[in-house]
């Protein structure tokens, strides 16, 4: 049961000293940022960068609530409780067939863009994925399947200037 107690714990820890790993020690060594670079946002480590704090703050944060938690003495029955919420009870048949729908929604995602365009193909996928995680209200799915897409080609296409393919819509 000590691992059910401190699991968030642990997560943290190992989330965190990745994460430090990474920041101080990949990237400094695996991206190469020209010297003549002066625009921050322009230097190819910055996104990296940006994701790699959020994710060490997100780390801390799940550490700090680990340890919160795990002050908390909860009996063995409480702990077989919850872990057994958190688990799946998909059989084993299941849960390969959706690992199988999610690498053929990939692959179709991948052929798609050619031909309906980035945008089309991202909402199609994103229908799928919403579907295979077992979201079923339309009010929800329609919604971000639709705005995450196309917020995602403005960004890339008039923020970053960098030209997504239309597909048919060229």
């Amino acid at each position: 049961m000590f691992f059910a107690r401190f699991s968030d714990v642990i997560l943290g820890a190992v989330l965190s000293a990745g994460t430090l790993f990474m920041l101080f020690v990949i990237v400094p060594i695996s991206v190469q940022v020209p010297k003549s670079n002066k625009v921050l946002a322009l230097s190819p480590d910055f996104w990296i960068k940006i994701i790699l704090w959020f994710m060490l703050l997100l780390g801390v944060q799940l550490l700090y609530q680990g340890l919160k938690t795990a002050k908390e003495l909860l009996a063995d029955e409480e702990i077989a409780a919850i872990e057994d919420a958190k688990t799946h009870h998909h059989p084993m048949g299941r849960s390969v067939f959706m690992v199988m729908v999610a690498i053929t929604n990939l692959f179709v995602y991948f052929f798609l863009i050619d031909w309906l365009g980035m945008v089309i193909a991202s909402i199609i996928s994103v229908i799928t994925f919403a579907l295979l995680c077992g979201e079923r209200r339309i009010k929800i799915i329609l919604p971000i399947a639709v705005i995450l897409p196309i917020g995602l080609y403005y960004f890339f296409l008039k923020v970053a200037h960098i030209p997504m393919p239309l597909g048919i819509f060229e």
